[in-house]
């Protein structure tokens, strides 16, 4: 085989034209723009996506204060500063909001989140605002988180509408209730913590993966060590002892009750006579209270006859300026009285309940609700500061008085009282209530 043969192994590649040399060239090009374009659309919508689940805190929250004291805190600050009555301030995250307990009852501060959201915090309330975001590029998500140690507040949430989620948490004695958009919640932190649900609907989470306790309008959660203990009912009830089950016959011993006479000026000699017994309230067995009085001393000459009291009180410092409503419930049995009406000054009822307490603006007030059974000409039942009520003779009747109507902020004591000259009535089942 000589130089010039081929081998029989050797392929024999015929010359490319510069034709097809070109189109692959070409080919490779635009495979690498397409590429890199691809590239460059997906870097800028992961970019885009960044941006628009980016969570920022957010500005225009205002802190405003009615009465004081109430401080503002910062993050890292050691000392509060001290808000003056009739101030608006921002409040960014991470900062904590306090009241102080020597406060005036009512609502002290106000507190507008950026979303419409509202706080309207009572005397030794103190919040943490620890997450104020949102997303700043889009209208996709809202996170509000605060934290309450103390006090008693009701929030209100703002409507689903800016953000398409929402979701605003409130950390409380080591639960999380998350509160559903557009619900008022009134939140209170003691000795335990409770949240009761007014509009709307909260789900309060023990621990991470547990299932959530659902609370819906018109009901409260109790949470002791980070649990929900249960769901009841949203009332709380203000009174001691109402229903008389502690103490002896001697109303003196009565527990959370204080009874005391009262002769006035006339020179009364006969006490009224205040007695625990065991009673059928409407086909029930129940404590009552029965203020009697027999003999009152007759002055022949002036044919009158002097007047006692007899008050059975209990003293309170309860601040309702948070509550929908306040109720006073009992059952009462007017069993005789010797004078007509409220007697011939109307101050004078075998039965009557007397109200203190104090307005928003802090000025004291009583307001007295009289009962009689008969009424004659000359004998008033119209009271300077108050009202009187007919009720039925020697037969339990039922009563709800609703205190609302008195605009009261602070409730500091409730008499239970029967006044005249003879007379003798019974009470049971006392009960005040809020929600």
């Amino acid at each position: 085989m000589t130089a010039d043969e081929p081998l029989p192994f050797q392929l024999t590649v015929p010359p490319r034209p510069p034709e097809a040399t070109g189109r692959v060239a070409w080919l490779v090009l635009g495979v690498a723009s397409f590429c890199f374009c691809a590239l460059c659309a997906f870097a800028g919508y992961g970019l885009w996506q960044f941006r628009a689940n980016r969570m920022d805190p957010q500005a225009g929250n205002i802190l405003e204060v009615f009465a004081g004291p109430v401080s503002l805190m910062g993050a890292v600050d050691v000392r509060p500063l001290t808000v003056p009555q009739g101030q608006r301030v921002a409040v960014a995250e991470g900062e904590t909001v306090m009241v102080g307990k020597d406060a005036p009852p009512g609502v002290v501060a106000f507190v507008t989140l950026w979303d419409g959201s509202t706080l309207q915090l009572n005397a030794g309330t103190r919040v943490v605002f620890s997450l104020l975001r949102a997303t700043r590029y889009s209208s996709r998500k809202q996170e509000v988180v605060l934290e309450v140690p103390s006090g008693r507040l009701l929030l209100g949430v703002s409507q689903l509408g800016r953000y398409q989620q929402v979701d605003l948490a409130v950390r409380m004695n080591g639960a999380t209730i998350h509160l559903e958009p557009g619900g008022t919640y009134l939140l209170r932190v003691g000795e335990g913590a409770e949240v009761a649900v007014r509009t709307g609907r909260a789900q309060v989470v023990s621990e991470p993966g547990a299932s959530p306790v659902v609370v819906e309008a018109g009901q409260k959660v109790a949470i002791r060590a980070g649990r929900a203990t249960g769901v009841f009912e949203a009332r709380w009830e203000l009174l001691r002892n109402g229903d008389f089950a502690q103490g002896g016959e001697d109303c003196r011993g009565i527990g959370g009750w204080t009874f005391r006479l009262d002769q006035g000026a006339d020179g009364g000699t006969v006490d009224t006579v205040c007695r625990r017994q065991q009673q059928e309230v409407n086909d029930q067995p129940a404590w009552a209270i029965a203020l009697e009085r027999k003999g009152g001393f007759l002055d022949r000459a002036k044919r009158t006859r002097d007047s006692c009291a007899g008050i059975l009180s209990q003293s309170m410092a309860e601040d309702v300026s948070l509550y929908q409503s306040v109720h006073l419930d009992f059952d009462l049995r007017l069993i005789y009285q010797s004078l007509p009406g409220g007697g011939p000054l109307g101050v004078e009822y075998p039965f009557a309940v007397r109200i203190h307490y104090r307005d928003a603006q802090g000025a004291g007030h009583e307001y007295t609700y009289g009962f009689y059974y008969r009424s004659e000409e000359g004998y008033l039942t119209v009271l300077d500061n108050g009202e009187a009520r007919p009720a039925k003779h020697d037969r339990w009747q039922s009563f709800s008085l609703d205190l609302s109507e008195l605009r009261p902020a602070l409730l500091t004591g409730v008499d239970l009282l029967a006044s005249g000259h003879d007379y003798h009535s019974s009470v049971a089942n006392v009960s005040l209530w809020a929600r």
